[in-house]
């Protein structure tokens, strides 16, 4: 069933998310849980409609009654060549998802999470919007015409990194120090660590993939 937008929800593994985060779910989204994201629907209070993934690390308990509410399950075998968070981003696009906020913690693998950050870069190419967040921190993927708007508090780090080998044209407004028609080639630390002076920040590219990492000040 198509959704408004096509915004899809793409619950990832990891740790629990933080109970003091801040995540701001849209309505009306189709929900993939990959995996052990199943784990997250109780704590945001939703419904997966696809739980995706070789199941190696979700409880079979949860899987079954997500399954019996009607949710619909996708296994595939543990010896695959995609991470289930791929398998879940796949069936997004399958789906004609437009729109992706992935929900989701570190998993305290480092190969995890460098190839998870290299498959959001890619993705962001391919939809008008790909959010990540675990309530704490949130990254946007910023591509040419498709700017990220950082709706985060006065104070807040946001720190600019480059996915691709060339970023240019790289344009800032509402941070401590803009960026004015710059580049920022790829392994360039000339991004991290900025902060917000007005909100809402805004970030924009003419060439490349930026990663735009929002780092939320706790009140």
């Amino acid at each position: 069933m198509e959704q408004p937008d096509n915004q899809v929800i793409i619950l990832s593994g990891g740790e629990p998310l933080a109970a003091d985060g801040e995540i701001i779910l849209p309505q009306d989204a189709y929900v993939i849980a990959a995996d052990s994201g199943l784990h997250h629907a109780a704590d945001l209070d939703i419904a997966a409609d696809l739980i995706i993934g070789d199941m190696d690390s979700v409880d079979p308990a949860a899987l079954a009654k997500a399954v019996d509410s009607g949710s619909l399950s996708e296994t595939y075998p543990t010896d695959k060549d995609r991470t289930d968070l791929e398998l879940a981003i796949d069936a997004a696009l399958d789906f004609g998802a437009t729109k992706l906020l992935i929900v989701g913690a570190h998993t305290g693998r480092l190969d995890h999470l460098l190839g998870a950050m290299g498959l959001f870069a890619a993705t962001a190419t391919r939809v008008d919007e790909i959010v990540w967040t675990d309530g704490l921190t949130e990254i946007f993927g910023c591509v040419p015409h498709r700017p990220a708007t950082v709706a985060g508090r006065v104070g807040d780090g946001v720190s600019l990194i480059p996915a691709s080998t060339d970023v240019t044209g790289v344009n800032t407004e509402g941070l401590k120090w803009n960026l004015s028609d710059d580049a920022l080639p790829l392994g360039s630390t000339r991004g991290v660590s900025n902060v917000i002076e007005a909100t809402p920040a805004s970030v924009s590219v003419e060439s490349g993939t930026l990663l735009v990492v929002h780092e939320r000040s706790r009140a």
